[in-house]
């Protein structure tokens, strides 16, 4: 039997590479079976390798024709050259027992037999042979079909779920060559199996091309789902649509406000911080005793740092810090907040408060000549003045930067923590104190933080930024429940039933679009779309960067067991990157990294544990994070022709596939490498047709040319752009004149 499958023999053989001398009778490069005739040597093709009772499997890359002289002994003898078929072919996997496994743990030898596939091993390597009741919720294997086999059309190519979203993936591809069906099949392909329920599909998506894949066009011109199972969300960021996005301003942390405003670290940096962490405290309610504690704390190591001076205007300003002090823990709204720090730490009191003070304010006082005159002046503090002051402060700072029994109250005073707060006062209240913190520099901090608050008053009055600020003359409010309304709103879930969100009075309709979604009642979506395609290109990395942030900080929280039922990776969540080179570059060494680079990176590296799962798409693979790239363990990669993106993806994936990719600028559309864990094994496939399609097909220049001139409306697409256009048929020009009262003569 294998001597009608023989094709030839083993002429070398490297840990990767193996080269096969084909039978001399192959002059058609075919062999008849009782199966019937087979090609052979067609690249892409899979050839068998026994070694003893396994198969190695081998995927064919290179054929070739050479010629050899023979030498004969008689030089009056004229032959002719002789030719020999050579097929060079890439070791993938072994066939044990029926079952096809990737990877190479044993070698043939030289002079082993070469097969051609049988159908009983093109079963093994395409997992045909598996029956889906041998497919397990907990072990899925191979069940997601996104095309069929180029060369052998009877066989699905196939991928493992848990594999190809797990261990995050890329779709790579130049431009036209099918990456965005490629995505939108894969997706359509998971929520139309049979034993799928439910799933969390994010699509990131900044052409604005997906929508068209999972809803459709009424004739009236609503949107609805295109098929009952794809229940998708979209979110516009245009601001003329009801239901746009809006991400408020408080869901940021540190880092990017840092980022967004463009906060140097010298001086902007920390005003920035303090000014951050003294809003969010500020708006706590009850919880403003954190704020009080602060400025307790630094007043005193104000006055420890000033101890260390020789001179007597360090005495003066110690004695004015001390009377400031006094006058502060005497008024009414911080009297009642000490209340609240007592009960948390029971040592200090407001009593022993002023007491200090006013024991610190003596001891500055010594020595003062001419005391209320215009000429006073002050004894310097000497050892003796400051171990007096010492003795004084450090017992009741040393109590109050211990953490208190309930030392998750304390969360609330970081400047990272998703807690509402006024822009307004953040803007004229709580930046101007962060740069007033040290009177003999508060000129130079304001010098030093112009550039900073300039790009921060432009930003919360720019309209194009309303999806983030608010509107430029008005505030958000602040409602209950609107980190984890967006939360469900982003992650597709449906309205939690147990919980009341604020009524119209607290949030008025339209505000907050996605708190009016499930204020009215949200269903499940299996897939959320964000168009990020009229986003502002200068607020594009800061907004992905935010929205990955939050996803990924959730899915760990959603471990803590107890607040949560939720185990570890039991929650999936698939976030899809599209035209990911945008937003997470590889920068130059000189360049300072993106905040959206940094947090993708921290997904791609972290993000397997908690069950977050990236799909990175890109045309110019070149310019993407290598770390992204790098932790990608699965592949899906159409024609690549720019030399610079062919030559990185080399560097990026297993040197095993090397020839394999020399293939890559000739691929036709659709056609695309699936390479990886994903995949039973590494295949030229023709992606499945997407239904219905993205929309990214081709411009028709000709068919455009061809017929009669048809003229777009011009005004009312400026109108738009402009922001003056209120709605899909009037103008704001429209509104104003329909609204005039007429005119009484």
């Amino acid at each position: 039997m294998a001597s009608d499958h023989e094709i030839g023999r083993l002429v070398a053989v490297d840990t990767a590479q193996v080269t096969v001398e084909l039978n001399r009778d192959l002059k058609a490069l075919t062999r008849s079976t009782y199966e019937g005739t087979l090609e052979v040597g067609r690249i892409n093709s899979y050839i068998i390798i026994p070694v003893g009772a396994r198969r190695i499997v081998a995927m064919v890359t290179r054929v070739l024709l050479t010629e050899e002289s023979e030498l004969k002994a008689d030089k009056t003898m004229v032959t002719l050259p002789s030719s020999r078929r050579l097929m060079k072919a890439t070791m993938i996997g072994t066939i044990d027992e029926g079952r096809f496994r990737q990877g190479i743990n044993l070698f043939p030898v030289l002079d082993t037999p070469v097969l051609i596939t049988t159908k009983e091993d093109l079963n093994a390597i395409f997992g045909k042979k598996a029956v889906l009741n041998e497919s397990t919720p907990e072990e899925p294997g191979f069940c997601i079909p996104i095309g069929r086999s180029a060369i052998f059309p009877d066989y699905e190519i196939k991928i493992d779920p848990d594999a190809f979203f797990g261990k995050h993936a890329a779709i790579i591809g130049s431009t036209g060559s099918g990456k965005s069906c490629s995505i939108a099949t894969i997706v359509q392909s998971v929520i139309e199996h049979p034993a799928v329920k439910q799933t969390r599909f994010i699509i990131l998506d900044t052409n604005g091309e997906y929508r068209a894949a999972f809803q459709k066009a009424n004739d009236d011109g609503k949107w609805v789902d295109a098929r009952p199972a794809f229940k998708s969300l979209y979110i516009p960021t245009d601001p003329a649509e009801q239901e746009k996005l809006a991400i408020p301003y408080w869901f940021m942390d540190s880092d990017d406000f840092v980022r967004l405003f463009r906060a140097s670290p010298g001086v902007q940096r920390p005003v920035l911080l303090h000014a951050l962490s003294s809003a969010r405290d500020s708006e706590g309610g009850s919880e403003n005793w954190i704020h009080v504690r602060q400025n307790i704390i630094q007043e005193c190591n104000r006055i420890l740092g000033l101890c260390t001076g020789a001179e007597g205007r360090d005495a003066k300003t110690v004695r004015q810090l001390c009377d400031g002090m006094i006058s502060y823990l005497e008024e009414t709204t911080i009297i009642e907040q000490l209340v609240i720090l007592t009960e948390h730490y029971p040592d200090v009191t407001a009593d022993s408060l002023k007491t200090m003070f006013e024991g610190v304010r003596d001891i500055a006082r010594e020595g003062i000549r001419n005391e209320g005159q215009q000429y006073e002046s002050y004894a310097a503090i000497d050892v003796s003045k400051r171990t007096q002051i010492e003795s004084s402060i450090k017992p009741v700072l040393g109590t109050l930067t211990r953490l208190p029994e309930k030392s998750t109250d304390l969360g609330f005073s970081s400047s990272d923590c998703p807690r509402f707060f006024s822009k307004s006062e953040f803007r004229y209240r709580h930046l101007e104190s962060a740069m007033s913190r040290d009177e003999a520099s508060s000129s130079r901090a304001r010098d030093n933080c112009s550039t900073m608050l300039m790009r921060i008053y432009r930003l919360l009055e720019d309209s194009r930024f309303e999806f983030l600020f608010g509107p430029t003359c008005a505030e958000w409010p602040a409602i209950e429940h609107s980190l984890a309304t967006f939360i469900r709103d982003i992650l597709g879930v449906e309205t939690c039933s147990k919980i009341k969100l604020s009524d119209g009075k607290d949030c008025s309709k339209g505000q907050l679009p996605f708190y009016d979604r499930h204020r009215r009642g949200a269903s499940r979506s299996n897939v959320v779309i964000i168009d990020l395609s009229l986003l502002a290109s200068e607020v594009l990395e800061n907004v992905t960067a935010l929205i990955g942030r939050l996803i990924h900080e959730f899915m760990q929280r959603l471990t803590d067991q107890q607040v949560s039922s939720i185990s570890r990776g039991e929650y999936p969540v698939v976030l899809v990157l599209e035209e990911a080179q945008n937003y997470i570059r590889e920068g130059r060494r000189t360049e300072e990294d993106s905040i959206s680079k940094l947090v993708f990176e921290r997904i791609a590296r972290e993000g397997r544990k908690y069950g977050l799962g990236l799909v990175v798409a890109s045309q110019r693979p070149s310019e993407l994070s290598k770390t992204v790239l790098s932790q990608c363990n699965s592949f899906i990669v159409h024609r690549l022709q720019n030399p610079e993106d062919l030559r990185y993806f080399r560097e990026i994936v297993p040197g095993i596939y090397g020839q394999m990719l020399d293939q890559l600028p000739a691929l036709a559309p659709r056609s695309a490498l699936v390479l990886g864990e994903c995949v039973q094994a590494p295949a030229l496939a023709e992606m499945r047709e997407a239904s219905p399609i993205p929309k990214s097909k081709n411009p028709l220049f000709y068919k455009s040319w061809t017929q009669d001139e048809t003229q777009p409306d011009f005004e009312a697409v400026c109108e738009k752009w402009e922001g003056r256009r209120t709605d899909a048929g009037s103008s704001e020009e429209d509104v104003c004149e329909n609204s005039r009262p007429e005119d009484d003569s």
